[in-house]
Formats: C-alpha cells, structure tokens, sequence
C-alpha cells in the first residue's frame, strides 16, 4: 500500500494507508497492483472479444478480416499469460505478496460471508466483517488464476494442433469454449459489480486511482482497515529499477517463446510465430527456422534467455538503495535538534 503519513487507526496506530491532507482516504491498490489488474483485464477483453468473434460466424461477420482478428487474438495472449507475472516481479512485489496472502487465508466470516444475506438476516445475523478481500473476491482472484493457466494450455494445443494428438485438441477445444463461457459471466458479474451496483461501485476508485473513502472502507472491509500497517517508503531510483525489469522480463518471455517453440517445431507459415521469430532474431540466434514438426534446439537463445535473467537479478538489487533522509528530517529527528538549530 502507498506509503503516506495519516490518522490512527482503530487500535490507535497510525497507519500510512491513510492520506494526511485528506483523512478521508484510505489507500486500497498500489500503482503495481492496478499495473497488474489492468494489463490483464485489456488483454482478456482483447481475447475475449476475437474469440467469440473467430467462433461466431454472425459475430465475425460483423468485424471481417478473420486473419487479423486471430493475430490479434494470438497475440494478446502473451500479454494475458506474461504481462501481470512481468510487471508483478518488477513492481511492488510486497503488496501483491499480501494480496496472494489474503485470498489464500480464509476464516468462518468468510463463510458466513457466501450465505445470501436475506437469510443471514432471517436468522438475525449482521453481515460478517471482510479483511482486505471478501469471499466473493477470493472465489473471483482464484478462478482467474486457475483461468488464465487453463486458457492458456488448451489455448496453446488448439493453436499448435498439428503437433498434438487430435482427441487431444478436441477436448481442449471443449474446455477453452465453456471456459470462455463461464468468464464471460464472471466478467459481467465483475463489471456490474465495480461499475453498476451502488453499493460497490465506489471500489472502481481503488483499481484506477488507487484510494477509497476511509468510511466506505470501514464500512465494507473493517478488518482489513483495523490491520493496516505503515508501508516502508519506496527505494531510490524505483521508477527506473522497474522500467528496466518490465524490458528484461519481457525479453525474457520472449525467449522462453522462442525456445518452447523451436522445441516443437513451429515454424514461420504463421503470421504471430513468424513476428516472434523475429523479435528475438538477436546475434548469433539460430537464423534457420525448424521445419513443421522438426524438433530444434536453439541453444544461443538459451545463452540470451541466461544472461537476460542475469542482469534482471543484477537490478533488481536497486531495490536495497533506500531513500535518503532529507536535510529537515535529519535534523528534526537528532535529539536537541531544535535547541542546535535556534539562535
């Protein structure tokens, strides 16, 4: 959570969650955390919207150009595989780290939370207070983490199905149609829920400014308001650390593209295998591309893909240079600095 001085909280700590010019504002998502939401939530409405329209004649008619739409549908599906894990390692791994630790704990108000509440309320039963994530938003972060894994398998078999067996991709098939069915819904669940209800609609502030209103946040997630905690101020150079990562780690999922694919004997009669090829055509990169079933080793891009995660490492210790304390908190934080500093 963004670091800032604040208010007390319940328990009389004062927590960093809390904007000192506005008390009114709790800080929800960190710039990592809404970086991770949103380049999923573009690259699956991208894969949503080509998928229906490649599957529904009626909805292809509408956009034309069948092979665009499944170069757009192919590629986006790197963004949806790679681009949150890319952005996650280089932002702000902490938060998300607390995130994952939040929808893995569950407790009997979480439970209690899944019962409809007309029937809470039929047997006198308040609402049950939610931490940082009610049960609906733990149920609806592990469908997507299990989606995004599913999608991504059959998907892959479906769009290499000469080299897999043919009963193979037709039950991957299956599962990447009702699959697509099911997130549709989750997605429209998800949309009414941040833009529609309004009772809920205020939490769309949090993914794209990254604060609610302290009384709405008391008010929906009580317990995740009491256990706020100051956050450590961010290391020197942040910006430039995670720019240099997100680069290298894309650079990363790029070979590791390449590699599978030589692996299985992809070759260039695709447009998006051809493109991938290219991009990753670094010197000294095997220049002949394997035939159609023709396993090849491309053993320089696997010397690429070693020294691309080197020198990710080596960045990554930017993240041990702290921030230095200004000159007025040096001196304000010296014991007797103010009677030094007066004439």
């Amino acid at each position: 959570m963004t670091s800032e001085a604040g208010i007390a909280s319940p328990q009389g700590r004062v927590s960093a969650a809390f904007h000192a010019d506005t008390p009114d504002r709790v800080s929800r998502f960190t710039r990592t955390e809404r970086g991770v939401h949103w380049v999923q939530a573009i690259s699956f409405l991208t894969l949503l919207i080509t998928g229906f329209a490649l599957s529904i004649p009626t909805i292809e008619s509408w956009f034309g150009h069948r092979a665009l739409l499944r170069e757009i549908h192919l590629s986006s599906a790197f963004f949806f595989f790679f681009g949150p894990a890319v952005v996650a390692l280089a932002g702000d791994r902490r938060s998300l780290a607390q995130d994952v630790a939040a929808v893995d704990t569950w407790d009997t108000d979480d439970l209690r939370w899944l019962v409809p509440f007309p029937v809470l309320r039929l047997f006198g039963i308040s609402t049950p207070p939610q931490g940082r994530f009610n049960a609906g938003q733990k149920m609806n972060a592990i469908f997507i983490a299990w989606s995004v894994l599913v999608f991504t398998v059959t998907g892959f078999i479906i769009w290499q199905n000469r080299r897999f067996p043919s009963d193979l991709v037709s039950r991957s098939n299956t599962i990447h149609t009702l699959l697509a069915y099911l997130a549709l819904g989750a997605f429209l669940g998800h949309l009414y829920l941040a833009t529609g209800d309004r009772k809920t609609r205020h939490s769309f502030r949090a993914i794209t400014q990254g604060w609610v209103r302290s009384d709405w946040a008391r008010a929906h997630h009580p317990k995740w308001v009491q256990a706020l905690r100051p956050a450590p101020p961010a290391p020197r150079f942040d910006a430039l650390r995670t720019s240099l990562q997100i680069v290298l780690g894309s650079a990363i999922a790029l070979f590791l593209s390449r590699i599978l694919f030589f692996m299985i004997g992809a070759n260039t009669t695709d447009q998006v295998t051809n493109r991938l090829y290219t991009l990753t055509a670094w010197p000294g990169v095997a220049s002949v591309h394997p035939e159609t079933a023709v396993r090849v080793g491309d053993w320089p891009a696997v010397g690429y893909l070693i020294l691309c995660g080197l020198a990710w490492l080596a960045v990554d210790q930017m993240r041990k240079l702290r921030q230095q304390p200004t000159p007025t908190q040096s001196s304000t934080s010296r014991p007797g600095a103010q009677a030094e500093s007066s004439p």
